[in-house]
């Protein structure tokens, strides 16, 4: 029985050895295929995942600094300033608006003061930011002055002192149901012409 055993083992070991050496070569042949077949999807993968990430990156930077700069200026540029009646007559008042300013990710309100000169039902309004260097414009007892380089305006809003190129920035307005409203804006400083920044 041994020697019947061994034959055996003799006669399927070169046949086991064949089978194993066949799927060897059956696997080199398919093997380099299979591997370079996921290789390239690896790759697709790869540049649809970066393709998706730079397209999110490119439509999220354009969305909050191309389309701001590109959207056109609201109807709602007017800012109520508070009831014309309580603006008193002859007498300059110093009063604070709420300006709504879009930065392009959001959108805030900042606290800004103008002057409100009031001449029977003629009123003026004017910036408080001097235009000198952009400093704040007090009231004193012969119009206007700013304190950082003694500039000085008549109740008008002309230059009677100082270095400021211009007078005082008078700002639109109308008055709508007895309410003042303002159209707020900011101009460049140290130009002897009034020019819009904002």
């Amino acid at each position: 029985m041994n020697r019947q055993a061994v034959r055996m083992a003799c006669e399927v070991e070169p046949f086991q050895e064949f089978k194993e050496n066949e799927s060897r070569s059956e696997l080199d042949q398919r093997g380099p295929a299979v591997s370079q077949e996921r290789r390239t999807l690896l790759g697709i993968l790869t540049g649809l995942i970066g393709v998706g990430i730079t397209s999110l990156l490119g439509i999220t930077l354009g969305r909050f600094s191309i389309v701001p700069a590109l959207a056109a200026t609201s109807a709602s540029d007017w800012i109520d300033a508070g009831r014309l009646d309580a603006v008193p007559n002859g007498k300059p008042k110093k009063q604070t608006v709420l300006v709504a300013q879009n930065a392009g990710w959001g959108r805030f309100t900042a606290e800004q003061s103008v002057w409100l000169i009031r001449s029977g039902e003629e009123v003026k309004v004017f910036s408080s930011v001097c235009p000198h260097l952009g400093c704040t414009i007090t009231e004193n007892p012969n119009g206007f002055g700013c304190v950082c380089h003694n500039s000085a305006w008549t109740r008008d809003g002309t230059t009677s002192a100082g270095p400021a190129p211009r007078g005082m920035d008078q700002l639109e307005h109308k008055v709508e149901d007895g309410i003042l409203k303002v159209k707020y804006q900011t101009f460049k400083q140290g130009l002897p012409e009034k020019v819009v920044t904002s």
